[in-house]
């Protein structure tokens, strides 16, 4: 066994050292991340909180809840926080669902909704989308039955970036009977260009069955640190927190939330998300120009129909990486700095 280990790290020894070939790394345009380090404010919050990092956190998380109450112009009994907004997805389900009840998820969207609902023990039905890549509004409306207890929207939707505007979402709330939960996933939504940020916010005064989702992970380029939140009415609040795991939200979390969300925090994201918003509308309009297909965004990536194999071959190519999606028919691709955008637009056009 010995002289086994040996001959492996000696042919280890012998190989070639790739690292001195200076080969550059991929463009990692497959995980819809922000292209840019957390701001400089959010970097010397978590710091500090590593120091304390012996410390407990607070249990309650409650100046974090504060800081995104504030930032939502709600009253902090309306906020749940987590780790990521999945696990707040996945902990929605849990609430409402068990064996022998229903839930309606859009398709393709965001895997977690299935995977949500399974654990949960409930059955659902996947609705396809509309023409523009977002939800099927209408189509989800006749998907919904007597045992149904959960809806999951996402708007803008993952993959496609196609988006329903408020008074979309709120003719379908109308419509939909006040038992079934409605979940609008918006991680995505300081992206939006066609309405306002806060523009869904209101919708939770009108609609107790509503829950809005949102993360630090995009906008906030907290990816790493996971860290998702919810609005909704006080008593859906109330029991998602009562039922989360205690201390789920660290305290480097906790500490970067507050500071994303102060008002230094939330510039530097408007002034990156405005960057990634720019990008996004000069890479369409290069597309189109080029007559290469692609469906009009309102996230910080896009979707490319076609082979998804010969898509990913030929940004691969220009050492950019993306996401494929073969049963969607495309790829995604995520909108990066100007110079990883050009990359994309070398290998498509």
């Amino acid at each position: 066994m010995l002289l086994e280990l040996r001959s492996v790290v000696d042919r280890v020894l012998a190989a070639p050292d790739r690292s001195s070939r200076g080969a550059q790394p991929p463009i990692r345009l497959s995980q819809n991340e922000m292209p840019w380090a957390p701001a400089d404010v959010i970097v010397a919050a978590m710091t500090e909180a590593a120091r304390n990092a012996h410390r407990y956190p607070d249990y309650h998380r409650t100046a974090a809840r504060a800081a995104v109450a504030e930032a939502m112009g709600l009253d902090a009994g309306r906020i749940a926080i987590d780790n990521g907004s999945g696990t707040l997805l996945h902990a929605l389900a849990r609430l409402v669902c068990e064996p022998g009840v229903h839930g309606v998820r859009p398709a393709p969207s965001f895997e977690a909704y299935a995977a949500a609902l399974s654990l949960a023990g409930a059955e659902s039905t996947e609705v396809g989308l509309d023409a523009n890549g977002a939800m099927d509004l209408d189509a989800m409306l006749a998907a919904v039955g007597p045992e149904t207890r959960i809806v999951y929207l996402c708007n803008p939707n993952n993959p496609t970036g196609g988006f329903r505007g408020v008074e979309d979402i709120r003719d379908f709330l109308k419509s939909v009977p006040s038992s079934v939960l409605v979940v609008v996933d918006e991680a995505y939504r300081e992206f939006v260009s066609a309405e306002p940020l806060d523009a869904t916010v209101g919708l939770l005064d009108e609609f107790e069955n509503l829950v809005l989702l949102r993360t630090l992970s995009k906008a906030h380029g907290l990816a790493g640190i996971r860290v998702g939140y919810a609005a909704a009415a006080p008593r859906i609040a109330e029991a998602l927190r009562r039922t989360s795991v205690g201390f789920a939200l660290n305290s480097v979390a906790e500490a970067a939330v507050i500071a994303a969300l102060s008002a230094e925090g939330l510039a530097v994201a408007k002034e990156r998300t405005a960057v990634i918003v720019s990008e996004r509308a000069r890479v369409e309009a290069a597309l189109k120009a080029a007559n290469v297909a692609y469906v009009p965004s309102q996230a910080n990536f896009l979707f490319l129909p076609g082979d998804a194999a010969d898509l990913l071959s030929r940004l691969e190519a220009r050492g950019v990486l993306a996401r494929p999606f073969p049963k969607a028919g495309g790829a995604r691709v995520t909108i990066g700095l100007p110079e990883e955008n050009d990359a994309v637009l070398a290998a498509l056009v």
